[in-house]
């Protein structure tokens, strides 16, 4: 996506760091740690041709035309556009075009900086994320849908609070200062914090995931303690079908020796919905109930093929 320059406000920051903005080079360099991915974040400041269009434009400020002058002259506060870096990328969120206002490029490539409004200040490095690629992926993903282009506003929605989010779903501390002006603004003229509003959505957005990782990690410990699978082709291999609660239908072949409890703790292994001993194996067709699980399957009348769904108690 194409949108127009963006930016956004905060306190004054300490002096620059030295070695430009992070790159591709760098940012990727970003090898995976042991501790994680690293994550930074790159800051930029008004172009000196932009600070002199502000000072021309302080007297004609309007609302909804996304520049700089738009931002109240706080003493000691600096206005600033960032932009988070990980994985050799940068992502930044602009208004002015359609879609999502979510956009990335090379890091270092100021978003707006072609028509000369912005110019490198400093690379903030903001740690590491425990998030693997798969899971950064889908938290972008969330705050696409969540920064629609024309939902751009200058102090209430601007890059800065979306680099705020991106950096609470990635588990890392967005610098204050870099957007405090803009929230001052916006605070001063009555809006609402943005960020402070999605704070409970991510949260619980974090708790689920958080929840499913557990759910997935104590499914693989159960089914490494499964008895192993029949051999395809071997003499009176039963292929069972179970349908679980959560929806899942799974396969696994059996013995005619083994038993109805086997058959139990593989469904235990493969649905966190449900509890050892807590539900029971039917048929529909013709309908028969399994509860003894000691039976094994031959004794059941289980053979060839099998559907089976699950009861709870």
């Amino acid at each position: 996506k194409t949108s127009k320059a963006t930016m956004g406000a905060g306190e004054s920051a300490p002096a620059s760091s030295q070695g430009g903005p992070a790159n591709s080079a760098r940012g990727a360099s970003s090898a995976r740690g042991s501790s994680g991915i690293p994550v930074k974040l790159n800051v930029y400041q008004p172009s000196q041709a932009q600070q002199q269009r502000q000072q021309q434009q302080q007297q004609t400020r309007t609302a909804g035309t996304n520049t700089v002058s738009q931002v109240p002259n706080v003493p000691g506060f600096g206005v600033y556009h960032s932009g988070v870096v990980i994985h050799g990328r940068e992502y930044t969120f602009g208004g002015g075009g359609s879609g999502t206002g979510v956009v990335e490029h090379a890091p270092g490539a100021a978003y707006g900086q072609k028509n000369g409004n912005w110019q490198y200040y400093k690379t903030v490095d903001l740690g590491t994320t425990k998030l693997n690629s798969s899971q950064i992926s889908q938290a972008l993903s969330d705050l696409r849908g969540m920064f629609p282009s024309k939902s751009y506003d200058l102090m209430g929605k601007n890059c800065n609070h979306f680099c705020e989010l991106f950096c609470m779903k990635l588990g890392v501390t967005y610098p204050g200062w870099v957007n405090r002006a803009a929230k001052m603004a916006n605070s001063f003229r009555g809006g609402t914090d943005f960020v402070e509003k999605q704070k409970a959505v991510i949260m619980e957005q974090e708790r689920k995931r958080k929840e499913r990782e557990e759910k997935k990690k104590e499914l693989k410990l159960r089914q490494g303690q499964l008895k192993p699978e029949a051999p395809q082709g071997a003499k009176g291999v039963v292929l069972v079908q179970v349908n679980c609660p959560s929806g899942n239908k799974v396969r696994r072949r059996f013995r005619q020796t083994d038993t109805l409890g086997d058959v139990m703790e593989f469904v235990y292994a493969s649905d966190a919905e449900v509890k050892r001993k807590g539900f029971e194996l039917i048929q529909r067709m013709p309908r028969m109930v399994f509860a003894d699980h000691t039976k094994t399957l031959a004794a059941a009348g289980i053979r060839g093929q099998a559907n089976l769904f699950v009861r709870k108690k």
